[in-house]
């Protein structure tokens, strides 16, 4: 296969929004129009699973290239950063399938005392899980956001001007990230499990 950083560009912007469409999907506990149930909750499983499956194809096909460059390796390297983030997702959402199954089986149940304890614990692992879901999310989105800039070559009239110049500088070796500073994802390690 033969990219360019242009198509490398194009092809980390799309995972990125692959992966914000599936966390504006995500459900949100207590909501009545987007509250989880398994039949959501199994179909987000579902496109998750083709998402990471296409960012394996990805890194396979510029790995298997008989002409791997730098711009490539990095390339591969940035896909391949963001299957972490998706495996957290998997089993966040793995997670909330289990309790929202639990829920269903004991929903006969939910007068008795002991039921209810339990009942309300898986509802707290829910709600815990998507919120790790969320952000695991926004940790793969905005790291291929900032890959895809990284990757854009610079645009066609800055480097038509550079040409132009007599002392024209040296293009600069990557694009500025265009993830905004104040919605930057939080560290991982400050992040609970």
């Amino acid at each position: 296969m033969n990219t360019t950083p242009i198509s490398d560009a194009r092809a980390l912007r799309s995972a990125a929004e692959n992966f914000d469409a599936l966390r504006g999907k995500l459900p949100i506990p207590g909501d009545p129009h987007r509250g989880p149930d398994s039949v959501t909750v199994a179909k987000q499983i579902s496109e998750l699973g083709k998402g990471i499956t296409a960012l394996g194809n990805e890194v396979l096909i510029r790995t298997a290239s008989p002409d791997l460059d730098a711009h490539t390796a990095k390339v591969i390297s940035d896909f391949a950063a963001a299957i972490e983030p998706a495996g957290e997702v998997a089993s966040a959402l793995g997670s909330v399938a289990h309790q929202l199954s639990f829920l269903e089986r004991t929903e006969h149940l939910r007068d008795q005392p002991d039921a209810m304890d339990a009942r309300e614990a898986a509802t707290l692992v829910i709600g815990d899980a998507l919120g790790l879901a969320d952000a695991s999310l926004r940790d793969a989105s905005y790291s291929l956001y900032a890959a895809a800039a990284a990757a854009s070559p610079p645009p066609r009239q800055l480097r038509a001007a550079r040409s132009r110049s007599t002392t024209a500088a040296p293009l600069p070796a990557a694009a500025p990230s265009t993830v905004p500073p104040a919605t930057a994802a939080p560290s991982r390690t400050t992040r609970g499990r």
